[in-house]
């Protein structure tokens, strides 16, 4: 595939809103003369993600929505506070059926006009279930997740195991092998922080079969963007650069999966440390990354990392 001039990659929903944080090179931000302009609104933060990709080649330009947030409320507030009009998206992709990725996806159909192909894979239907050590148990929780309901609001499910194209330059990655030793999937239900999922009459350990990325071919580089990594950040970006033959990843924003409870310090260091192999351009841990991680991300890479919030927005050229 050839790659794109130009990407702008805008975080429509994320964990924080921070109005102190300036611009940078080829970063924008919704900053203080945004929040203090009466003519303008003011975007939410919310615990999801949504990142809009602007992919622009020649005179062409082509959009994607990575992700849709917890609620369409936050979604279509921000997409309207930043200027963004969903109405012109192309193509959905949904990194994993977890409520606080595909939260919002039902309000973005009903308010399109248009029919919205939707990149995601059939394991995100399963039932699913999260055990807290406190005791705490979520049941089902991604009941509002049907292939039924999608398709009465215009959208147009694409199920896929393998990756798919879904516009100029742009993979979804589909199922991602777990190779990496210290990425491994949880083998049982017995943890006291379990994610669980419901599979042929059976409670077994939510490995999230269905977690996938977006990779953008700029020039001759990729950006992987990633929504909580379940399949591991380092098994993600690997299969991006199998997938397209590019080895020089300008960028990777999104959940990194460190801050889920119960997750040791080992695995942020060994991330680090096949990071620094990788040798990534910009890194942007976002999400369920976790603060403590994100922080000794920064502190490792400190002239590559990019503290983001909702209303940023990043250009990546080739």
């Amino acid at each position: 595939m050839q790659g794109v001039r130009r990407v702008v990659v805008t975080t429509l929903v994320e964990n924080s809103v921070d109005m102190l944080l300036a611009d940078g090179p080829n970063v924008t931000r919704a900053g203080l003369a945004h929040h203090f302009d009466p003519k303008r609104q003011n975007p939410i933060a919310e615990n999801g993600l949504a990142l809009h990709v602007l992919l622009e080649w020649d005179r062409y330009r082509y959009q994607i929505l990575f992700d849709t947030g917890m609620s369409g409320m936050a979604l279509l507030h921000n997409a309207a506070a930043l200027g963004i009009d969903l109405q012109q998206i192309d193509h959905l992709v949904v990194s994993h059926g977890h409520p606080d990725h595909y939260g919002g996806l039902l309000t973005l159909l009903e308010h399109r006009e248009a029919p919205l192909p939707i990149s995601m894979h059939d394991q995100a239907f399963t039932p699913r279930y999260l055990r807290l050590a406190s005791g705490q148990l979520a049941p089902y929780y991604n009941h509002g997740l049907t292939r039924q309901g999608i398709e009465a609001r215009g959208g147009c499910v694409v199920s896929h195991d393998d990756a798919l194209e879904v516009g100029p330059g742009a993979l979804a990655t589909g199922c991602i092998p777990r190779r990496v030793s210290f990425e491994a999937p949880p083998q049982d239900i017995s943890t006291p922080n379990a994610l669980i999922q419901v599979s042929e009459g059976r409670m077994c350990p939510d490995a999230v079969p269905d977690d996938q990325a977006l990779v953008i071919q700029v020039g001759e580089g990729i950006v992987v963007l990633t929504g909580c990594s379940h399949a591991g950040v380092i098994n993600t970006v690997r299969r991006a650069v199998e997938l397209t033959g590019r080895d020089h990843v300008l960028g990777v924003f999104g959940g990194f999966h460190l801050g889920f409870p119960g997750t040791p310090e080992s695995k942020t260091e060994a991330t680090i440390e096949e990071f620094r192999q990788i040798d990534v351009g910009m890194l942007c841990p976002m999400h369920c990354t976790g603060m403590v991680a994100a922080m000794r991300i920064r502190s490792a890479f400190p002239d590559r990392f990019l503290l983001n919030c909702t209303g940023a927005s990043v250009v990546i050229e080739a």
